[in-house]
């Protein structure tokens, strides 16, 4: 069973943190446990679990990242000892791999801020609960789909999103988003691949199978204004070529920086656009009539 929230140090709430999101910066962590001006004190907390080899920095300057902290076993045993299960496999060598991975390491933090601000978001918006978070380590060869292929037999694709929210809202129905970053452009024919591996699984019984629910949208956030636009245009390419255009409603973009905005801003302001549509909308809608997507 898990510690009770108020009953946790300082250095218990970092750790478990840690276990959640499996990797954070000192900013980060301020931003989802104290307020923006505890970056110092939150650094030196971080200084002295490092030291108490609790966690491994990563990262920095000589990288050209920030300083990035991850769990190490003893992290992991004590977060277990919380209430909070984590993989207890810790390799150094593959980790330290990881970190020289400039692509996996900020791709993964700007999903991470994604994460943070949907957590935040219920802790401020009444009506708005989390049910659950899932990283890309939770959905990793979970969901498999066969798409038709041009004279081809079909074929089997995985579908590993980089992150799924599941939210309720007002008491009345859920939203989940499957989360889709991109800092760069993607293959063409992969990306497409993946739409129509999408459309496969949301007309499937396989979501409502792993998730318990038939919501289902798919969140795609682009590192710039051009690449979102690139990337609508090849989903709506794709629907229409599957003549499933009716299917660009589970389909949103945006080229917002979530570690840049608010939690209200990323999720309840208009700065996401659906597929076969020019108006911009918002990602969750607070309304008084009840409805899954």
């Amino acid at each position: 069973m898990r510690a009770p929230v108020e009953r946790l140090s300082p250095m218990e709430k970092i750790m478990l943190a840690l276990a959640d999101f499996e990797y954070l910066t000192a900013e980060q962590l301020t931003r989802l446990l104290y307020s923006s001006g505890s970056l110092t004190y939150v650094k030196a907390k971080l200084k002295t679990l490092v030291e108490a080899d609790f966690i491994l920095p990563l990262g920095g300057r000589n990288q050209n990242l920030p300083r990035i902290y991850t769990l190490k076993v003893k992290g992991r045993q004590f977060t277990t000892m919380l209430g909070r299960p984590t993989e207890l496999r810790f390799r150094p060598g593959e980790v330290h791999e990881k970190a020289y991975n400039l692509f996996f390491m900020r791709h993964a933090l700007a999903v991470i801020d994604v994460l943070i601000a949907a957590r935040l978001l219920t802790q401020t918006v009444p009506g708005i609960v989390l049910n659950n978070l899932f990283l890309e380590r939770d959905l990793r060869r979970k969901i498999y789909v066969a798409i038709a292929q041009d004279k081809e037999k079909p074929r089997n694709i995985c579908l590993e999103p980089d992150a799924s929210l599941d939210f309720t809202i007002q008491q009345a129905w859920r939203d989940f988003f499957h989360i889709e970053l991109y800092r760069h452009l993607p293959m063409e024919r992969r990306f497409k691949q993946k739409v129509q591996g999408y459309l496969t699984y949301a007309k499937s019984s396989l979501h409502q199978e792993l998730f318990r629910t038939s919501a289902l949208s798919i969140a795609i956030i682009a590192a710039t204004e051009q690449l979102a636009k690139m990337l609508k245009q090849w989903t709506e390419e794709e629907l229409t070529k599957l003549h499933e255009q009716a299917e660009g409603q589970r389909f949103f973009f945006s080229s917002v920086i979530p570690g840049q905005v608010t939690p209200a801003e990323l999720f309840l302001s208009p700065v996401w656009s659906l597929a076969f549509r020019n108006t911009a909308t918002p990602l969750l809608e607070l309304t008084e009539e009840g409805h899954e997507r």
